[in-house]
């Protein structure tokens, strides 16, 4: 009885984890430049605000739950907070789940071995096992990489080290 109801709750846990990629899809759809100001602005009538979002979170087919969480910020107008709630939860949930994300760009594409080296060193610095990383290209880097770790920038990239360099040659040579 016992392990058929922890499954239930483990479930349960498990859809409203789902939640996140759900509350985002919402967030980016809300924040998208035509539906913006229509659902933000408060010339418009509360209750069409209402029904515009309710019927943008049905055609997302967004779960009951984000459903109501959508409804009742506009209904209060406060759709505009929901990038940074979505922002919040997803952090709130990576912390309670022992998980960190990492940003890495880079001005060439990866090896899967430079991948693998950059997640360890997260790994290292952050004491968490479970590293999700997202990589990006950045041609204006020059080289090298940068790596983003909730907020803690390492910056390896060839224009920082130029940048610190010319820097350093304009003081001693001063």
């Amino acid at each position: 009885m016992t392990g058929r109801l922890a499954k239930r709750y483990a479930r349960a846990l498990l859809a409203l984890a789902r939640e996140v990629g759900a509350l985002n899809r919402a967030a980016a759809t809300f924040d998208e430049p035509r539906l913006g100001p229509v659902v933000l602005s408060p010339a418009i009538d509360a209750r069409a605000r209402l029904r515009t979002a309710t019927g943008v979170a049905d055609a997302l087919g967004l779960s009951p739950i984000v459903r109501n969480l959508i409804g009742l910020l506009a209904e209060r107008d406060r759709l505009a907070i929901l990038p940074d709630l979505a922002r919040w939860f997803e952090a709130l949930l990576d912390d309670e789940l022992g998980r960190v994300r990492i940003a890495i760009r880079s001005a060439t594409p990866l090896s899967a071995g430079e991948r693998t080296e950059l997640i360890e060193l997260a790994r290292r610095l952050t004491g968490r096992q479970e590293i999700l990383a997202a990589t990006n290209l950045d041609p204006e880097l020059l080289g090298g990489v940068v790596l983003d770790i909730g907020g803690t920038v390492y910056d390896g990239s060839l224009r920082t080290q130029l940048a610190r360099l010319t820097k350093e040659m304009a003081v001693g040579g001063g």
